[in-house]
């Protein structure tokens, strides 16, 4: 009986780790889905990641669950099953690359930060905001998770090692841009700790130049946000500066 189990759990671990293939879903921008390509470039795993044009996305658009992105093709054999929302697909990945934590506890501490700076980019992202009201917003937050990474002394949110959650808070920094440095004179431990995920080699990859940057959305139209809103179930991962639509292309 006890042979019989063990060999079960051997083949479900084969089957549900490495004969796996993953095909990342998303527009050609970082938005929603780059903190999982961040949790790939960390755990040095391949995958496809499929950039969908978005003058393409309307007629794509009704064959993905709830007519959204990311999702994530996982093929297995001659079986694939699509996942979509962002934080359980980096749930799923995180749970097969070991960046969801070493026991219960662990894992629920990660999965409640991670829904908190899911809350963050809910809040901030596509907000016309005032100054003082993302300054209260960012401030709060960066509060909170100094005092969380003090206080586990070790460099990471939760427990002795990288969870996706570091990962999640590292790759959301990209949005401040040029006024990251800003926030991050309070914050010595969360700036350490985007340095720290930035260095990984697998993310210094995925920041190379060539790959498309933020600032994409930036140089685009106020006519084209629109569209992308239009064609979106989703617009809040369009803008995170309030009146975007009005800022000049970096060229």
């Amino acid at each position: 009986m006890i042979k019989t189990i063990f060999l079960s759990y051997i083949l479900i671990l084969g089957y549900s780790c490495s004969e796996a293939e993953y095909k990342l879903n998303y527009f050609d921008i970082r938005g929603r889905g780059e903190f999982i390509r961040f949790i790939f470039a960390a755990s040095n795993q391949n995958f496809e990641d499929n950039r969908i044009k978005i003058e393409d996305w309307p007629t794509l658009k009704p064959t993905f669950p709830f007519q959204q992105l990311p999702t994530l093709d996982v093929r297995q054999g001659s079986e694939t099953i699509v996942l979509a929302q962002s934080k359980a697909i980096a749930r799923f990945l995180a749970d097969r690359f070991g960046l969801n934590g070493e026991n219960e506890i662990e894992k629920a501490l990660i999965d409640m930060y991670g829904c908190q700076l899911g809350d963050l980019a809910d809040s901030t992202l596509g907000k016309n905001l005032t100054k003082e009201q993302l300054d209260e917003i960012l401030h709060r937050n960066f509060k909170f998770f100094e005092d969380r990474l003090i206080k586990n002394g070790n460099g990471f949110l939760v427990g002795s090692k990288l969870s996706w959650t570091d990962l999640f808070l590292s790759q959301l920094m990209d949005f401040l841009e040029k006024t990251k440095d800003e926030y991050f004179k309070n914050y010595p431990h969360v700036k350490a700790l985007d340095e720290y995920v930035r260095e990984l080699p697998g993310i210094q990859e995925c920041l190379l130049p060539t790959k498309k940057p933020f600032p994409f959305l930036i140089s685009l139209s106020s006519k084209n946000l629109k569209f992308l809103c239009k064609i979106s179930s989703n617009c809040s991962f369009v803008r995170f500066f309030p009146k975007v639509e009005s800022a000049k292309s970096p060229n």
